[in-house]
């Protein structure tokens, strides 16, 4: 008896998987900037490429 209750206690627990966006409050906090953020690296790319080819073009 206090063989199985060595195995059942030493068995390990079930743990629900953490839901950062739910558990943290903070579900589609990041969707709505993530457009914003390619826009804006598209357009500093766009500005930046004449430079880069002058720089590469020597």
């Amino acid at each position: 008896m206090a063989d199985r209750l060595a195995r059942i206690s030493s068995a390990p627990r079930a743990v629900p998987m953490l839901d950062l966006g739910r558990d943290l409050g903070r579900h589609g906090a990041i969707e709505p900037i993530l457009p914003a953020l390619v826009r804006g690296v598209i357009f500093i790319s766009v500005l930046a490429a004449p430079f880069v080819a002058a720089l590469l073009a020597g």
